[in-house]
């Protein structure tokens, strides 16, 4: 299912969180007239007797063209294997534009020569996957045949028509492109980059418009040339690394751009045109596609539909699009009408044994599920703010268990979203605590990757399944 109306921010700021740290019981049914615990400070403690539902759901589409005029726009590209997720591959449409109407290589009666086009995506330093030892990946630049528009919404799983040609198929030594920047260009960039020559047919296609109408304004160049898709060459090869690349810098190199490098005829000095991403002026969008077939975690997606209501013993979370948990929690609303002081889950990660050291989201966001499907923000994020999303928490952190095991844990604080429950099932509104548990990708204080990450975590079952911890104000 998809669920298009459902986006949250991305914002630069780290937050500073406090972490709420309570104890753990066994589950079961719990009820109304259950015995209160310790009262010294005016609060019930509840011990985890909920009974829960926890499944894995396919969320399979994100909005990947939400952008920010004060943010990075970072978007992904190439492909990773994992062998119990499957394997993930991203691509790039993106628009330029000339650096000026009316832009000419040369002025008038002046001829020259363009040498040589490369595409050009700063890289600054994200990516998932094994960035000490990464495979070689090839990548191709099509042209579109369809337009874009800056004011649409592009989902993660939309393609456009474009030229079954590319204009570039290049493969990269990606240690390198990692690693290091490119030495002898003229205006010699801060950051590493993605270089991608375009091929001759390219070159020749923009110098014929040059000097027609195609450059008097931004809306005519677009209609001509319409986009650009970057994309992984080759989607058969098991290849070990997602980079993401930076589309909006302020400066040459640090932003997404077709670098033009040409010369006067009779002149040994290269000159240096950039057609750039232009923040409000083009368009973009992260085309991210899952492939789960013939994997561990297709057995989980499968369950959803095939043991809805049969609670399963492990739970999958990627950053959208990808997998989530859901969690259904029938029985609070048996809970008193009281005060929450604090409604904690607790959720954590187990050993897959299959490519763990892929590493797992560093947050994960709980989303509210309403009773005909649709997805919004729970009331603990309403209004969305950094408070707000300090208070909720989610950050992974490291823990010791019961035995003195190290273990990585979520602590996730929604005692609004279950104080509403509560109340809304006395007039028969919701009937129970729906939620979806996600990578924090699109969380104020977190720059998101979509597509990137993973979590193999208990379910409702052994000495790590999921857990409720409820303390409530004693009434007066």
């Amino acid at each position: 299912m998809r669920h298009r109306n459902f986006s949250f921010r991305i914002a630069l700021t780290t937050l500073i969180i406090s972490v709420m740290a309570t104890g753990c019981k066994e589950d079961t049914v719990i009820k109304a007239s259950i015995a209160p615990g310790n009262d010294v400070f005016g609060t019930v403690t509840i011990p985890d007797t909920f009974t829960k539902i926890t499944k894995t759901v396919l969320t399979d589409t994100m909005n990947t063209s939400e952008r920010y005029s004060d943010l990075p726009i970072l978007h992904a590209l190439g492909s990773i294997y994992d062998p119990y997720f499957g394997k993930t591959s991203a691509g790039i449409y993106l628009q330029v534009l000339p650096p000026t109407p009316y832009f000419r290589f040369a002025g008038e009666g002046i001829d020259y020569t363009i040498d040589s086009a490369v595409l050009v995506l700063p890289y600054l330093g994200q990516a998932w996957g094994d960035s000490v030892n990464p495979d070689n990946q090839k990548f191709v630049v099509h042209e579109l045949t369809e337009s874009m528009d800056v004011a649409a919404t592009y989902y993660s799983d939309r393609k456009l028509n474009m030229n079954s040609t590319p204009i570039a198929s290049v493969t990269v030594d990606m240690k390198k492109m990692l690693n290091e920047i490119p030495a002898g260009i003229i205006d010699t960039p801060g950051n590493t980059h993605l270089r991608l020559k375009l091929n001759d047919a390219f070159k020749d296609k923009i110098r014929s418009h040059v000097v027609t109408t195609t450059f008097d304004n931004d809306a005519n160049f677009l209609s001509v040339f319409k986009g650009f898709f970057i994309g992984p060459g080759d989607t058969n090869t098991k290849t070990n690394l997602l980079p993401y690349f930076l589309l909006n810098g302020t400066k040459n190199y640090d932003r997404a751009a077709i670098v033009f490098y040409y010369r006067d005829n009779g002149s040994t000095t290269t000159k240096v045109a950039y057609f750039s991403y232009v923040f409000d002026k083009t368009a973009n969008y992260n085309l991210v596609i899952k492939n789960y077939t013939g994997t561990r975690a297709q057995y989980w997606i499968n369950r959803y539909q095939s043991a809805p209501n049969v609670s399963d013993d492990t739970v999958l979370i990627q950053n959208s699009p990808g997998v989530a948990m859901d969690l259904r929690i029938p029985y609070v609303k048996n809970l008193p009408v009281a005060s929450i002081v604090k409604a904690e889950l607790v959720i954590t990660k187990v050993l897959s044994g299959n490519a763990d050291s892929l590493i797992e989201p560093n947050r994960l966001v709980p989303v509210g599920v309403d009773d005909d499907g649709n997805l919004y923000n729970i009331r603990d994020y309403n209004p969305l703010t950094s408070s707000a999303v300090a208070f909720v928490d989610g950050y992974a952190r490291k823990e010791k268990d019961e035995n003195n095991n190290d273990v990585i844990r979520y602590r996730i604080n929604i005692p609004r979203e279950v104080q509403k429950t509560i109340t809304d099932t006395i007039t028969g509104k919701p009937n129970e605590l729906h939620l979806r548990i996600k990578g924090a990708n699109g969380l104020p204080g977190f720059i998101g990757l979509p597509g990137a990450y993973r979590l193999v975590a208990a379910g409702n079952s052994g000495t790590y399944k999921v857990q409720l911890n409820i303390v409530y104000a004693k009434p007066d």
